[in-house]
C-alpha cells in the first residue's frame, strides 16, 4: 500500500471516530504531516483524494474543512440503500430548513447553485457532483443541529458512487436535477417549506429512477 492511501485510510478513521466533526476546520498542512510522518507533497495528495471523494473540501488560503463524513462500511451501504435513506430524511431537512433559513443564508446557496449550472454545460461530472453535494450540506448547516448534519452524511450517496451513475446519464437527465435544484432554492427564498421538500424528493426521485434504470 502507498504511502499516500495509508494516510488517506488514517485520516478517514480519524473522521469516523469522531476527532473533527462536520465543517470543522483540519490543522495545517505541516502540522498533520509531522503527525502522520510523512512529506506535505504525500499528505496534500491524501487530501486531495479525500476532497474528489466529496469528504474534504480544500479552499485556498483557508484550509482544508470536512465536508462530509465518510461512510464506515461502504460495502453494506450501497447507492440504493443512500438513495432510499435520502428520500425519506432530506426532504424533511429541506422542511425544516426553510422554516428557519436567513436571507444571509440564501445568498450562500444562490452562490453554490451557479457553479452546479456552470459544471452541467462544461460537461465537469466531478464538479457537478461535488457541488450539488454541497448545496444540501450547506442547507442542512443552517438548520444549526449537528446530529442533523451527520445524518445527512450518512445518507447522501457517495461522490464516487454518483460520478457514475451521472457519467451514465443523458443531458435531459442532468437538466431535470438542475430544475429540481433550483425549485428547493426558490421555495427557500419564499419560505414555502412544503414546496422545499415537494422538490428535494422529485431530485432524489430523480435520482433513483437513474440508478434503477443503470
Amino acid at each position: 500500500m502507498s504511502k499516500q492511501k495509508l494516510i488517506e485510510q488514517k485520516l478517514e478513521q480519524a473522521l469516523l471516530d469522531g476527532r473533527w466533526k462536520l465543517f470543522e476546520r483540519l490543522p495545517s498542512e505541516r502540522v498533520l504531516a509531522e503527525e502522520f510522518s510523512v512529506n506535505r507533497t504525500t499528505l496534500r495528495a491524501a487530501l486531495s483524494a479525500l476532497a474528489g471523494r466529496g469528504i474534504l473540501e480544500t479552499i485556498h488560503g483557508s484550509g482544508t474543512r470536512v465536508r462530509a463524513l465518510p461512510a464506515g462500511h461502504p460495502s453494506q451501504c450501497d447507492l440504493e440503500d443512500r438513495l432510499n435513506a435520502s428520500l425519506l430524511l432530506i426532504p424533511s431537512i429541506m422542511h425544516a430548513c426553510s422554516l428557519v433559513i436567513k436571507p444571509s443564508q440564501i445568498i450562500s446557496l444562490e452562490r453554490i447553485l451557479p457553479a452546479v449550472g456552470t459544471a452541467l454545460r462544461n460537461g465537469d461530472i466531478k464538479t457537478f457532483v461535488q457541488t450539488q453535494v454541497q448545496f444540501f450540506m450547506e442547507a442542512a448547516r443552517f438548520i444549526g443541529n449537528s446530529s442533523v448534519n451527520t445524518a445527512l452524511a450518512a445518507c447522501l450517496p457517495e461522490g464516487k458512487s454518483l460520478m457514475r451513475l451521472y457519467s451514465s446519464c443523458d443531458l435531459h437527465d442532468s437538466e431535470t436535477l438542475f430544475a429540481h435544484m433550483a425549485r428547493i432554492l426558490s421555495a427557500m427564498r419564499h419560505a414555502d417549506a412544503q414546496e422545499a421538500a415537494s422538490a428535494a424528493q422529485a431530485y432524489f426521485s430523480s435520482l433513483q429512477k437513474l440508478a434503477e434504470k443503470k
